[in-house]
C-alpha cells in the first residue's frame, strides 16, 4: 500500500479498489494522519463561533448522513470504511465532507476564499485555493484508478476540485448562504462534485446532477468540459441558479444584481474587489497563469494571496491549478504560488469517448 512523507506538500496518492469499501479502506488507511490533523483543525475552527456546540454540530452531520445514506449507499460505505480505518467517529468524517455547509450553519462569514477561471479557447479550468496554511502539508492530489478521476482533495474528502477521463471539470468557492435550505438532508456539495466526477459524461449530465441533488447551502461550482462548455452553478439554498458562459467568479452570487445589501461587509468587499480585478484582466486578456498568480502588495486584495494571520490561523493562496480538459492533465502548485511557483503535472492516461 502506498505510504507518504507528512512532510510532503500535496503529494500524489493513487487509490486502487474496486469498490466503495475498499476505496475507503485505503483512503483512511494511507492518510489516518492527516486525518486527524483535519478534524483536529476544523473542530478548533467550529469552536471559534459564539453559536458552537459539538452536540448540534453532530445532529447536523447525522442529518447529512442520512441525506447521503438516502442519495447512495455506496459513497456511505466508502465514508463508513475511512472511518474505520482512520479510527475516527463516523460522524466526524461526514463533517469533513460538509464543512461548507456547516461553516455555513455557523454563519462564519469566511474571508479570503478562491477565484476561478475557465478559457474556452483552450478548454483548461482554473483555481487559485485560498485556505488555511496548514493545507499545504495535508491536502493531495488523488488518482481514483477505477474511475479515472484525478482530484485536488482534503484527507477524507470524497470530491473537491479536479476532472474525469470523460474531460469534464470542477471547481469549488465557499459563499456565504442568503437562505436556509428547506430541507435538511440536502447532499453535501463535496459528495455532489465526487458524483459529478463518477458519473458524468457529458456536461449536460453534470448540470443535471447539481439540478437533482438540490440547492445546497453556500457554495458555487464553475463546470467545464473540453468541448469550450462552462456554466457557474450557484447553490445559495433556495434553488440552484445556472449562469452559462461566464468564465470566472469569486465569492459572491452573481444570480442577483442586488448587492447592496453585503457591500457593507469586509467578506464580501474581498470578493468584489477580486471579481473587477479578475474581469479587468480577463478583458485585457491576460493569460490564466498570470491571473492565478497576479499580486500586489498594493492592492487590498490580490488574486493570490501571502499567508497573513487571521482570527482563523493563517490564511492565504494554498495552491494554484489549471487543469487542461483536453489532454486530462493538471498543472499544480505544490504550495504557495508566491513561495513555490512551479507547476507540476499530474495526468490521466485513459481517456474515453463520451459519444
Amino acid at each position: 500500500m502506498t505510504s507518504i512523507d507528512s512532510n510532503e506538500i500535496l503529494p500524489f496518492i493513487q487509490f486502487n479498489g474496486q469498490t466503495s469499501r475498499e476505496r475507503g479502506y485505503e483512503h483512511g488507511t494511507i492518510l489516518s494522519e492527516r486525518i486527524d490533523r483535519s478534524i483536529k483543525i476544523y473542530r478548533e475552527q467550529f469552536s471559534q463561533q459564539n453559536n458552537f456546540n459539538e452536540k448540534y454540530i453532530l445532529q447536523l452531520c447525522e442529518q447529512y448522513r442520512r441525506g447521503i445514506s438516502l442519495f447512495s449507499s455506496d459513497y456511505l460505505d466508502e465514508l463508513d470504511s475511512i472511518a474505520i480505518s482512520s479510527k475516527q467517529d463516523p460522524l466526524w468524517i461526514i463533517a469533513l465532507n460538509s464543512r461548507l455547509e456547516i461553516l455555513n450553519h455557523l454563519a462564519f462569514g469566511i474571508q479570503n476564499e478562491c477565484t476561478v477561471l475557465y478559457d474556452k479557447q483552450t478548454c483548461r479550468l482554473a483555481e487559485n485555493w485560498d485556505w488555511l496554511q496548514d493545507f499545504e502539508h495535508l491536502a493531495f492530489i488523488n488518482y481514483i484508478k477505477s474511475n479515472e478521476i484525478l482530484q485536488m482533495t482534503e484527507p477524507g474528502v470524497l470530491g473537491k476540485i479536479g476532472f474525469n477521463s470523460y474531460g469534464i471539470g470542477v471547481t469549488l468557492n465557499f459563499v456565504d448562504s442568503s437562505a436556509q435550505s428547506a430541507n435538511p438532508l440536502n447532499i453535501p456539495l463535496n459528495i455532489t462534485l465526487r458524483t459529478v466526477l463518477d458519473q458524468a459524461k457529458t456536461f449536460q449530465q453534470a448540470l443535471n446532477i447539481f439540478e437533482q441533488n438540490g440547492p445546497g447551502f453556500g457554495g458555487h461550482v464553475l463546470v467545464g468540459d473540453d468541448k469550450s462548455q462552462c456554466c457557474c452553478v450557484e447553490l445559495p439554498g433556495d434553488k440552484v441558479h445556472f449562469i452559462h458562459d461566464h468564465p470566472y467568479h469569486t465569492n459572491h452570487f452573481l444570480y442577483t444584481t442586488n448587492n447592496d445589501h453585503i457591500k457593507d461587509k469586509a467578506r464580501y468587499q474581498n470578493s468584489l474587489d477580486r471579481y473587477e480585478r479578475v474581469k479587468k484582466l480577463w478583458t485585457n486578456k491576460n493569460s490564466l497563469e498570470s491571473i492565478l498568480f497576479d499580486h500586489n502588495d498594493t492592492q487590498r486584495y490580490p488574486i493570490c494571496r501571502s499567508y497573513k494571520p487571521t482570527r482563523l490561523g493563517h490564511i492565504g493562496t494554498v495552491c494554484s491549478l489549471i487543469m487542461n480538459l483536453k489532454e486530462r492533465t493538471m498543472n499544480i502548485t505544490k504550495g504557495n504560488p508566491i513561495q513555490y511557483p512551479k507547476f507540476h503535472q499530474f495526468k490521466l492516461e485513459q481517456e474515453k469517448d463520451s459519444n
